[in-house]
């Protein structure tokens, strides 16, 4: 499993881009950042994006992904969410006023996008991974990804605040190759991390915690507030016996089994 970071922010500054996770050239992990940082033939190869929630900063270079792919593809990208999700990128999105609507176009029989619901706890298949969304908690429907092959499993959060039933979830598994988690304040705005449902460096060791393990499990810290990604960065490693750090917008993971 190969995981390119086309973005790790939670906001846009020179140099941070909004999220958006490559894996294995054909699957998007949100889609914050896409069309800025792959060429058009990279982008011709995307054909699943699983989107955690519906909120800007993990959709907004969807719509454009789809303008550079219609008429260039042979079948739809299907894009994957919780139902709410899907329903709000219909209502908001592809309705015709703020983009065209992609789910009859370029024909209602070949349309280049189709909405592919998904239920917490219930896995599915694409391309060999195992793919299991947990809901987790934040101000909108949003769920968290497990994906797993035979060899181990990457999280990724998404956006969310503290909470239980993910980390239950991860307990259970045999292997976990990295742990990507969102953390979006440094511990001097905790408070504002629990209005708006997001983490902050305070969270990070008693949520991992939650999950019974320890530094055998990489935890690589994204969605940091353009603002804030120094302190968090800085925070992170003195965050003891986790191996914890923030993850930056370039990077390239290689996950093996």
């Amino acid at each position: 499993m190969q995981i390119t970071v086309l973005g790790a922010a939670g906001g846009q500054a020179p140099g941070q881009s909004l999220t958006g996770f490559l894996i294995d050239d054909a699957m998007l992990l949100d889609a914050g950042t896409v069309g800025s940082q792959l060429d058009l033939a990279a982008q011709r190869k995307i054909k699943h994006v699983l989107i955690t929630h519906a909120h800007l900063d993990h959709v907004s270079a969807l719509p454009f992904l789809l303008d550079n792919l219609i008429g260039r593809v042979p079948g739809p990208v299907m894009v994957y969410g919780l139902p709410e999700v899907l329903q709000a990128l219909r209502d908001n999105i592809f309705n015709n006023k703020i983009w065209p609507d992609f789910l009859v176009l370029p024909t209602p029989e070949q349309p280049v996008l189709k909405l592919q619901p998904v239920a917490s706890g219930k896995p599915f298949s694409i391309n060999g991974y195992s793919v299991t969304p947990v809901s987790v908690k934040h101000s909108f429907a949003a769920a968290a990804y497990l994906i797993s092959n035979p060899g181990g499993t990457v999280i990724f959060t998404g956006d969310t605040g503290t909470v239980t039933e993910l980390w239950q979830t991860v307990s259970g598994l045999a292997k976990v190759h990295a742990l990507f988690m969102e953390c979006s304040f440094p511990r001097e705005q905790r408070e504002m991390a629990k209005m708006t449902e997001h983490l902050s460096t305070d969270d990070i060791a008693s949520e991992v915690a939650k999950t019974g393990r320890g530094a055998d499990m990489p935890v690589y810290l994204y969605h940091c507030k353009p603002e804030y990604c120094e302190e968090i960065a800085a925070q992170a490693k003195t965050i003891n016996h986790l191996r914890v750090r923030l993850v930056t917008g370039g990077e390239v993971f290689n996950f093996i089994g």
